[in-house]
């Protein structure tokens, strides 16, 4: 991190980082929590702080994947046009060990997962077979599954292995293989408390929405945004309200920060006179590492640490504009959020879109346009991406719709329609 003292406010220069320069220096400050135990249970969403082993070896032995009959190959051979009749032993279920001294000539009833007895090599399915009609025999119909349907023993999972590694988020796809390795609880990264302030004295909530019928304010819209935000990269939110634009009512509303591990502001982000947050941060004890990045929209991004006694508290300050603070919360404070859980993918996931309509963008910026993500036209083709609305920085209708968001890398004026781009996936879209 860059330490940048600043000796007066009218001094700062804007560093207009690139976009992957930017995402690469604030992830490399950012540090996971401490890791806590939980049950398996209330680990939904939470990343993985060790990894989890098998106790277990799955399966035990050789099971069954189909209901059917367990036979010798050789007990099939010679093959007559009429089948082959073989006597009924014994039946296997799973849960129970394997059957041992059955002799040849026989077949045992089997169910999925049930244990194939010892010596035998091949699972008939029902379907294949007369199942069992005449008392104590089975008639084999077919003979397409010999030496099919039966499951290595350890092929799910072999005892001491690794089965989830750390820094996998859990969810509903890791949660059995957890359960199935023996684990009853975890251990995951503590959720990052977020403190989440607006500033502006035209912020007007719902509970004055009068002025904004009367023209006289601002939907307070962005605190509820980045909570939900907040919630949705695995952190938890904590309102520090909206603080005026004035240096008493800012420094208030920063001392409220103490009990959260990470700050994000919305507003006053920029150089106007009435933008008096990074003011009154450069006062504290505040080093920024830069201010402004080449995106669009967004650029007035801010990022820094506020040292304390203890502790050095990650700041982000966001652009006051709602679209603005949503694509830099996604593009640059979501990573963050993810790289303090631990994850092992921080950055997010994209996709591959092919563009309904030309996508243009200033050369010399990357550009966000929110998108939705529609189906492909073809098997073989890629999903399209439309833009969901019109897209000025201060509008909020088209967030509404948007699957995520296409990157428009610097140095590209346009994506023609037809043509392939990448999409940043926004999270909790069906």
């Amino acid at each position: 991190m860059t330490n940048r003292p600043v000796n007066a406010f009218e001094q700062l220069q804007a560093d207009w980082l690139s976009y992957p320069a930017a995402l690469r220096r604030t992830l490399r400050s950012a540090r996971a929590t401490e890791a806590v135990t939980i049950p398996v249970g209330r680990a939904a969403g939470r990343s993985l702080a060790v990894p989890v082993t098998a106790r277990a070896t799955l399966p035990s032995w050789p099971n069954s994947a189909m209901d059917g009959f367990a036979v010798r190959s050789a007990d099939l051979d010679p093959w007559p046009k009429q089948g082959v009749r073989l006597p009924v032993a014994a039946q296997a279920l799973p849960g129970e060990l394997p059957l041992g001294g059955v002799a040849p000539g026989r077949a045992v009833k089997i169910m999925t997962g049930g244990p194939v007895p010892e010596g035998f090599d091949s699972v008939i399915r029902v379907e294949h077979t007369d199942g069992g009609a005449e008392a104590g025999f089975v008639r084999i119909r077919r003979r397409d599954d010999l030496g099919r349907h039966v499951r290595a023993p350890g092929k799910d999972m072999v005892r001491g292995a690794e089965t989830v590694p750390a820094g996998r988020v859990v969810h509903s796809g890791t949660i059995p293989v957890i359960v199935a390795s023996g684990a009853d609880s975890v251990r995951v990264f503590r959720r990052p408390r977020v403190g989440i302030l607006s500033s502006g004295d035209e912020l007007v909530g719902p509970d004055r929405f009068e002025e904004v019928v009367a023209g006289r304010g601002v939907p307070d819209t962005n605190r509820a945004m980045i909570a939900a935000a907040v919630a949705e990269a695995g952190g938890v939110g904590v309102d520090l309200g909206v603080a005026p634009d004035s240096a008493a009512g800012l420094r208030e509303a920063l001392g409220g920060v103490e009990g959260v591990d990470l700050l994000v502001s919305t507003g006053g982000a920029s150089m106007g006179e009435r933008d008096l947050l990074k003011r009154i941060l450069l006062e504290m004890s505040f080093r920024l590492d830069f201010w402004r990045v080449r995106v669009r929209p967004g650029s007035p991004l801010s990022f820094g640490h506020l040292d304390g006694e203890a502790r050095s508290l990650p700041v982000f300050g966001l652009p006051g504009n709602p679209a603005s603070a949503f694509v830099t919360f996604h593009a640059f404070v979501a990573p963050f959020l993810r790289a303090m859980l631990g994850s092992e993918r921080p950055e997010g996931t994209t996709v591959a879109a092919v563009a309904e309509s030309v996508l243009a963008s200033p050369a010399g910026l990357t550009q966000f346009l929110r998108v939705r993500l529609l189906p492909p036209t073809g098997p073989d083709q890629l999903p399209r991406c439309a833009l969901s609305g019109p897209q000025g920085s201060g509008l909020v209708r088209s967030l509404r719709d948007a699957d995520g968001l296409a990157v428009i890398p610097e140095g590209r004026a346009r994506i023609e329609a037809g043509e392939p781009t990448q999409v940043l996936a926004l999270p909790g879209r069906s």
